[in-house]
């Protein structure tokens, strides 16, 4: 043991700094692929803890033994996208197929939460590069999970109970209804997300169908602020031509929306329809209001903002003329 804790004390710093370095390439990777993870943690298992993993086990020979050193844990949001981190870590590391497990496949009626391990180290062509020359051979561990299966994970921990033996007889029909109901909810949660994308793919086109049927909500909203002909068509003559500003595609805070869903509902406007009418009426006095904004200190602004403008400004604006 001695001798596996002397290895850990000389690499530690190196150690230290494929957590880092681990940190900021994953980070880098899920944003190119375009996946958000809630969060993303490394960490080099200290010495204490390394300490008592030998003395539990009391089969390692030496620190490359010991394959989860070095730590990251990735949670997601949804469970369709541990799959989705699987196949990107799949491709860019090497994976040590023997020591990396499943948990997600663990039988139902087994307790553990269900998360995804793989041992893996950095590939040929990284460790080639001079900032990742120190690591070659070094292993590491991913741990990839779900919200839910991580808060399964935790309050586990939290009640001090890990296998199925350990678990008092009275108490196992209330853990296997909370794990299905966990694993249920994760499954829902996917459904869902797949029903909002295939109502924001569709809306553009419904919209143009039938207006007067899609009510107002974030989704129907952003896309009339971005894509109605009328919308678009005032802002390239006002802030483009009059104005000179460079009109972008740029999201708004979703605080934002949620404000302005509601003063456009207090106005008594519930569907996209009616808001398109209202804003064709009030466009004059929105053209108007526009000259005591201007110039303003930019030379961008983003589509909708009339829109913005129009609910926030102009309106009270008058309102108060009145």
């Amino acid at each position: 043991m001695n001798s596996i804790l002397e290895e850990y004390d000389k690499k530690k710093n190196v150690l230290e700094n494929l957590d880092k370095s681990l940190d900021t390439l994953i980070n880098s990777l899920l944003k190119r692929k375009g996946i958000e993870a809630h969060q993303i943690k490394t960490r080099v298992k200290d010495r204490d803890s390394l300490e008592k993993k030998i003395l539990a086990k009391q089969k390692y020979k030496s620190l490359d033994d010991i394959t989860d050193i070095v730590g990251v844990r990735i949670i997601t949001y949804f469970d369709d996208e541990v799959d989705q981190i699987a196949t990107l870590i799949e491709e860019e590391f090497v994976i040590d197929q023997d020591n990396s497990v499943d948990k997600r496949k663990i039988d139902s009626d087994k307790f553990g939460y269900r998360s995804l391990h793989y041992v893996a180290n950095l590939k040929k062509d990284r460790t080639n590069l001079p900032e990742y020359s120190s690591y070659k051979g070094q292993k590491f561990e991913f741990q990839i999970r779900t919200i839910l299966q991580h808060s399964w994970a935790e309050i586990e921990h939290d009640l001090g109970y890990k296998g199925e033996f350990e678990i008092p007889s009275t108490a196992k029909r209330t853990f296997y209804r909370v794990a299905a109901l966990l694993e249920q909810a994760d499954i829902e949660f996917v459904k869902l997300k797949s029903t909002i994308a295939q109502y924001e793919n569709n809306l553009s086109q419904n919209i143009k169908a039938n207006p007067s049927q899609i009510e107002i909500n974030k989704a129907s909203l952003i896309s009339f602020m971005s894509k109605n002909e009328n919308v678009i068509n005032f802002e390239n003559d006002v802030f483009s031509d009059e104005y000179n500003l460079v009109v972008i595609e740029s999201d708004v805070e979703s605080s934002a929306y949620a404000r302005l869903i509601n003063k456009i509902k207090s106005l008594g406007i519930e569907n996209i329809k009616q808001l398109e009418e209202f804003y064709l009426e009030h466009e004059k006095q929105l053209r108007d209001s526009l000259k005591s904004l201007f110039p303003l200190e930019r030379n961008t602004i983003r589509r909708g903002d009339s829109v913005l403008i129009l609910i926030n400004y102009t309106l009270p604006k008058l309102t108060v003329q009145k």
